[in-house]
């Protein structure tokens, strides 16, 4: 009898370890490494298939890129346009232009998981003014022939001033509300700068 509750006290201990151990394997692989967007989509977004947006030639294509800059908003405020084209669609700009099958499933991933920057932080210090912080910024993510300056309205600094309640609400939500032509997706960076340029006062 004495080694049956012993037999039986080390079944019961037993099992107790292996579902806390297969409960900690769950989590394990529940826990799976997302795709990055800064070292997994951007090297995609920069070459390849994108090369006439990289070329330093805004006139012909909306630039991601130019020498060693990449302009992180151009490539984020796209997002709906990449998951049509991924998802059966061709590119927005027509021609043969595709994305290689692993590269397409990178970018559905990326989407799927909720099309992050996982590294746009950055310190803002100092004077933020439009010349020298935000018009680079609206030069590089917001003109093009499909965006401000094309089919929407240009900005300059006088219409951004008195558009400060937009991008407030817009920077509010990190672009997902309040962009008046649909959601954008800004890096937290962008953020930053755009609420301390109109916290010191939206200085020219």
């Amino acid at each position: 009898m004495k080694k049956v509750i012993i037999l039986s006290a080390m079944m019961t201990s037993m099992l107790m370890y292996m579902l806390s151990s297969c409960y900690k394997n769950k989590e394990d692989i529940l826990a799976l490494p997302k795709i990055s967007f800064r070292s997994d989509v951007v090297p995609i977004i920069v070459g390849g298939a994108c090369g006439c947006h990289n070329n330093g030639q805004p006139q012909r294509a909306v630039q991601f890129s130019h020498a060693d800059t990449v302009f992180y908003d151009a490539i984020l405020g796209r997002v709906g346009l990449f998951n049509s084209w991924v998802n059966g669609g061709i590119h927005p700009g027509a021609g043969v232009i595709d994305f290689k099958p692993n590269e397409t499933a990178i970018i559905k991933q990326w989407i799927a998981e909720g099309a992050k920057d996982d590294g746009g932080g950055c310190t803002v210090t100092g004077a933020v003014t439009y010349t020298a912080k935000i018009l680079p910024l609206y030069t590089s993510s917001c003109k093009g022939s499909t965006c401000h300056g094309g089919i929407a309205l240009n900005l300059d600094y006088a219409k951004m001033v008195s558009s400060k309640g937009t991008l407030t609400n817009m920077m509010n939500s990190g672009g997902v509300t309040g962009h008046p032509g649909g959601a954008l997706s800004l890096s937290t960076c962008t953020v930053k700068i755009f609420n301390e340029w109109m916290a010191q006062g939206q200085p020219q």
